[in-house]
């Protein structure tokens, strides 16, 4: 008698992400040129190579028109809501390009993205959002941004530096490439003119401008910020190391102004058609960015030693399949 065959689940993992692009601050002399271009590079990216459902991708852009501008707080809302809507399995993406920049904060220097209100998500709000992860399900983050290493609170290091050491020397580009970083005394600058206070505490010039729209570093003790899990199912593509500027390459014959790590990741992905790892793909990455004459930036892994080898943005958990997926494509849990 034939052992009775136990019922495969014919769930499909639900693939969302959310993409952001920065172009314009406060302070015009931070402008950039090429995020949106990202964004949109980005986009046709997960649509074509890696059959994401574009119902589900938001994007936000800050131009005119835009549904929504990439404010922090409208930021946070999106990602609250992916991560609360999320099922076991699912692959949820975070796509972010505009300036980051490192901050000291109770002695230690942490990192940050910059969205366009000037209002700080730190590695810690990141840290908060893996905590909450369902059973199985991936939360991959790509930051085309300065200083992104780390920007998952205390993550393992794959490939790059544990750690910063000291924030990065500001430097002075040719022509039209720019870091994508603001530099920390200018931003305190233009914090202190908002606020009016006279106070070295970035938190308390956050605090007063956003209010429980800021950061969960500077409106939360000590003892209550979120702590690593033993083992967590985040995943940090950086675009360069903790202590390192991104750059914002200018439109040229190559094509129109973007992001380096970004396009550099896209021209792996299309001149790689057969599925490639984490761990791989970041290499490759930083093989070629770290390699070039003027700017060189060395992209970083943060994730567990599973997910280095697991396929960017198609890791499958059994019997959870994709949409279009073949066999080769997934990478199996225990």
């Amino acid at each position: 008698m034939e052992a009775e065959k136990k019922p495969v689940s014919n769930k499909e993992v639900a693939k969302k992400a959310i993409l952001v692009g920065c172009n314009n601050y406060p302070n015009p002399k931070e402008n950039l040129s090429g995020c949106h271009n990202d964004v949109y590079n980005m986009h046709n990216t997960l649509i074509k190579r890696f059959r994401f459902d574009p119902k589900r991708i938001v994007v936000m852009v800050d131009k005119p028109g835009s549904k929504q501008m990439p404010t922090a707080a409208n930021i946070k809302k999106q990602l609250k809501k992916m991560i609360e809507d999320a099922d076991e399995g699912d692959r949820l993406f975070f796509y972010f390009s505009g300036h980051g920049m490192p901050i000291c904060h109770n002695g230690e220097i942490k990192q940050a993205i910059v969205p366009s209100d000037d209002n700080l998500i730190t590695c810690m709000d990141f840290r908060y959002y893996v905590n909450r992860l369902p059973k199985k399900a991936t939360f991959t983050i790509m930051a085309d941004s300065c200083c992104s290493g780390g920007l998952i609170d205390q993550e393992p290091v794959q490939v790059g530096q544990p750690y910063i050491v000291q924030p990065p020397k500001d430097q002075t580009c040719v022509g039209e490439n720019k870091p994508k970083m603001i530099p920390y005394e200018s931003y305190m600058a233009n914090l202190s003119a908002r606020t009016g206070l006279n106070d070295p505490d970035i938190g308390a010039h956050l605090f007063q401008l956003f209010g429980s729209e800021a950061s969960i570093m500077f409106r939360l003790p000590p003892d209550q910020h979120p702590k690593p899990l033993k083992i967590d199912q985040g995943i940090l593509l950086s675009g360069s190391e903790p202590s390192e500027d991104t750059i914002d390459d200018p439109a040229d014959k190559n094509g129109p102004a973007g992001g380096a790590f970004t396009k550099t990741v896209v021209a792996i992905l299309k001149g790689h058609p057969a599925p490639i790892t984490n761990k791989k793909l970041v290499n490759k990455a930083r093989g070629i960015l770290g390699n070039r004459k003027k700017y060189p930036q060395h992209p970083c892994l943060y994730c567990s030693s599973k997910n280095a080898d697991a396929v960017f943005l198609r890791k499958a958990s059994h019997g959870l399949a994709e949409i279009g997926e073949s066999s080769e494509d997934r990478v199996l849990e225990d």
